[in-house]
C-alpha cells in the first residue's frame, strides 16, 4: 500500500544511509568481538593460566615438603581451620616464617615448606578456588601428585601468575563489549524506525512525529555543524504543530536527506549558494582546463 501511494502522490521516503549502516555495523561487531573475546578470556584463558600456576606453586609446596620432612607431614589444613583461616594465619606469620627459612635446620625446611603453601593458597584464591575441598583434593594423594607434578614442571620455567584484578578486569571488557554492543543495536533501530518524506511538488518535508514543512514555514536554515552532517531547521511561530521549535536533521544517517535539504534551503534563501555556486564553477573550469592542457582537446 505504502508503495502504490508513494507511486500516485509522488511522495517519497528516506531510508538509512548505507555508508551510515557500514559504519555502525563495523562498530557493533567490533564491541560484540571485544565482548567475545573478554569472556574468553575471563572463562577460559585466564582461568587456564591461573590453573598452571597453581600448578606450580603445589608443586614447589610438596618439593620444599619433600625436602623437609618426606611429606609426611601436616600437609592440608589443620584440624577444625577453614582454607581461608589458614591462609590469613600464615599471611600473618609471613615475616616470621621468611626469617627462619633461610637456614638448614628442621624448622627452616618446615617453614619454607609453609611459604611456599601460602604461595598456592593464593594462587588458588586468586582464581576463586580456595575451598576446603580443594585442598583435600590436591593434597589426597601427595606422593602420587608430587611425582606427576615433578615430571611436569621439574624442569620447567615458572608459568605467569594471575594478578588479583585480572580475571575482574576481563568481565569487565565482558560488561562494555556487550553492552556497548546492545546500546549501538537499540540505537540502529531507534534511528531506523525513524522516517522522513517528501513531495517534490511541494517541497514539503515530512518529519518523524507526523509534521511536515516547506520551505516558506523555515525562519533560519542554520549550518553550525555542517562539517558535522548536521542542519537545524528553526521553524516560524506560526507553524500549526512546530512553531518556533527547532528541527536537527542529520543527513549522515538518512538518504536523500540531504538533497531534500539543499532544495528546501535554495528555494527559500538562494542567495545563501551563490558563492558555493561560484566555487563549483570555478573548481569545474579548472578541472576543463587542466583535462585541456594533459590531452591537447578542447573541453566542452
Amino acid at each position: 500500500m505504502t508503495d502504490q501511494t508513494s507511486e500516485t502522490t509522488g511522495t517519497q521516503t528516506s531510508k538509512l544511509s548505507r555508508r551510515w549502516v557500514r559504519k555502525m555495523a563495523l562498530f557493533l561487531i567490533l564491541l560484540v568481538g571485544f565482548g567475545f573475546y573478554g569472556l574468553y578470556d575471563a572463562t577460559i584463558a585466564y582461568p587456564s593460566r591461573g590453573e598452571k600456576s597453581a600448578s606450580w606453586h603445589l608443586h614447589q609446596y610438596l618439593e620444599k615438603s619433600n625436602e623437609a620432612n618426606s611429606l609426611t607431614g601436616q600437609l592440608g589444613l589443620p584440624t577444625g581451620t577453614t582454607a581461608a583461616d589458614h591462609m590469613a594465619d600464615l599471611e600473618s606469620r609471613l615475616n616470621e616464617l621468611t626469617q627462619s627459612a633461610g637456614g638448614t635446620s628442621i624448622r627452616a625446611r618446615d617453614d619454607a615448606a609453609l611459604i611456599a603453601k601460602l604461595a598456592w593458597m593464593k594462587s588458588l584464591a586468586v582464581l576463586g578456588r580456595l575451598s576446603d575441598e580443594r585442598i583435600g583434593l590436591d593434597l589426597a594423594t601427595p606422593r602420587e601428585t608430587y611425582t606427576e607434578l615433578n615430571q611436569r614442571w621439574a624442569s620447567a620455567v615458572q608459568p605467569k601468575p594471575l594478578a588479583s584484578y585480572d580475571i575482574s578486569v576481563q568481565w569487565l571488557f565482558t560488561a562494555l563489549g556487550f553492552g556497548g554492543g546492545l546500546w549501538m543495536l537499540l540505537h540502529i533501530i531507534a534511528v531506523a524506525s525513524k522516517k522522513y518524506t517528501w513531495e517534490p511538488a511541494s517541497l514539503r518535508l515530512g518529519v518523524p512525529g507526523g509534521s511536515s514543512v516547506v520551505p516558506a514555514d523555515v525562519e533560519l536554515f542554520d549550518r553550525r555543524k555542517w562539517d558535522k552532517f548536521l542542519v537545524f531547521l528553526k521553524i516560524k511561530p506560526e507553524h500549526p504543530q512546530l512553531g518556533g521549535k527547532e528541527i536537527k536533521l542529520d543527513l549522515y544517517q538518512y538518504e536523500p536527506l540531504e538533497a531534500w535539504y539543499e532544495q528546501m534551503h535554495r528555494s527559500a534563501r538562494p542567495e545563501d549558494f551563490v558563492e558555493d555556486d561560484a566555487e563549483l564553477a570555478d573548481d569545474e573550469q579548472a578541472d576543463a582546463t587542466e583535462s585541456e592542457e594533459e590531452t591537447g582537446t578542447p573541453a566542452h
